[in-house]
């Protein structure tokens, strides 16, 4: 008996070492939330395992070193204290995978692996106050924040920068991007492609809530094959520092697209010229959305002359109430047949020409008041070195609508039409 009695305590103290040295599954409290200390041999992967229903809230202390998928709909990553990071080990797989709807991520820091953050057919995706940097290289690693296959949501007060590839790359997707800044990217900083639609620097609300876009080795924001962009009061700065780069060294670059920068912009120092469009149609200055519709485009075409505004290859747009000043080349230029309507701002002070039209392309003043609301008519088109408004062949012209003269007396070498 005495014998049976001293296995049975051996056991149990057996049972009891046993459940000390093995971790302990991280679970759920009552309200749904899972707390993660990384530096306790917690994992996230392990709490998003757990088969329970409702939302699921992980809170992330310190840095964990895994690749995480969230395949469950509902879940919140949050910081649950100041430097929360997840780290990707392997830049051949993502760092964090969502394929799931009404995700939320909240605070923390996202890095290494093929890309940073990737939301595959997810929707309302919510990344906000976030820092991510992906480690990869190529045409789809590289990439700090992804969008792609009919996902959706939003991104807020993050920075995606110093990435190998892009910021922020939407791929047939629809993205409001807020309040965040896309800085050093060794491609575009943000990449609306393949029927996307990428609203930058306004809420779903209509509210302002810019960007700062600057520095990025190919252009500040490329919209392209079919997409649209909605571009409100953001800083888009010294982009296309690669001289090697095969998309274009642009500040907005929009090709085989549609783009409307309703105002609030300030577009200054890009080494090619500020805004460009081929291919497309587009609003520089839309008084449809009730906000200041100034848009600056000042001092961009840096290494050589080139435009703070082009139009080519049949692109056709409306410019209202947009500063195009000091930039290296013409104001505004268009080529290959494009076309473009004129109601107010002001081209002046560049340093060849203000407009410079070529291969059959128009311009058109409207001088006369536009229905309400409107901003005042044309300021002035003057003191550009060169000629204010001139047409290189025949086939290119120029119309008024409204009262003449031109204002600011400018310079005329072009036919009226």
């Amino acid at each position: 008996m005495t014998h049976g009695r001293s296995l049975v305590v051996c056991l149990l103290a057996m049972l009891a070492a046993l459940a000390t040295a093995l971790p302990i599954p991280a679970r759920a409290d009552s309200s749904g939330k899972i707390t993660i200390r990384c530096d306790k041999s917690k994992t996230i992967a392990d709490a998003l395992a757990q088969q329970q229903g409702g939302p699921l809230t992980v809170e992330v202390v310190g840095t964990c070193f895994e690749h995480v998928t969230v395949r469950r709909s509902g879940v919140t990553l949050v910081a649950g204290a100041p430097g929360a990071a997840i780290q990707g080990t392997d830049s051949k797989v993502d760092t964090l995978t969502v394929i799931a709807d009404r995700f939320v991520l909240d605070g923390l820091s996202v890095s290494g692996g093929r890309n940073g953050i990737v939301v595959t057919g997810g929707s309302q995706a919510q990344l906000r106050n976030c820092a991510v940097r992906g480690a990869g290289s190529g045409i789809v690693s590289g990439v700090g924040i992804l969008f792609r296959q009919g996902a959706s949501g939003s991104v807020d007060s993050c920075n995606s920068s110093g990435n190998t590839a892009d910021g922020i790359f939407l791929d047939g997707s629809i993205v409001t991007i807020t309040n965040s800044t896309i800085k050093g990217n060794a491609r575009n900083g943000v990449f609306v492609f393949g029927g996307s639609t990428g609203r930058v620097g306004l809420t779903n609300d209509f509210v302002a809530a810019p960007n700062t876009i600057s520095d990025n080795g190919a252009n500040g924001i490329l919209v392209t094959l079919g997409s649209l962009g909605i571009i409100y009061g953001n800083t888009v700065t010294g982009n296309g520092t690669n001289p090697n780069s095969p998309l274009g060294r642009f500040g907005v670059l929009v090709v085989d697209s549609r783009a409307d920068l309703p105002g609030g912009n300030t577009i200054t120092g890009n080494f090619a010229s500020g805004i460009a469009f081929s291919k497309s149609t587009g609003f520089i200055g839309d008084p449809g959305f009730g906000l200041p519709t100034v848009n600056v485009i000042r001092g961009n075409s840096t290494a050589a002359p080139s435009q703070g505004v082009v139009l080519f290859l049949g692109s056709a747009a409306v410019m209202r109430n947009a500063t195009v000043e000091a930039n290296n080349g013409a104001g505004v230029a268009l080529t290959g047949r494009s076309t473009l309507s004129v109601f107010s701002g002001s081209v002046t002070n560049n340093s060849v020409n203000g407009f410079q039209l070529s291969q059959g392309s128009a311009v058109v003043f409207n001088l006369a008041l536009a229905p309400i609301p409107s901003p005042p008519p044309l300021a002035s088109i003057s003191g550009n070195t060169g000629t204010d408004l001139l047409c290189v062949d025949s086939e290119s012209s120029f119309s008024v609508v409204g009262p003449l003269p031109l204002p600011g007396n400018p310079t005329v070498a072009c036919s009226a039409f």
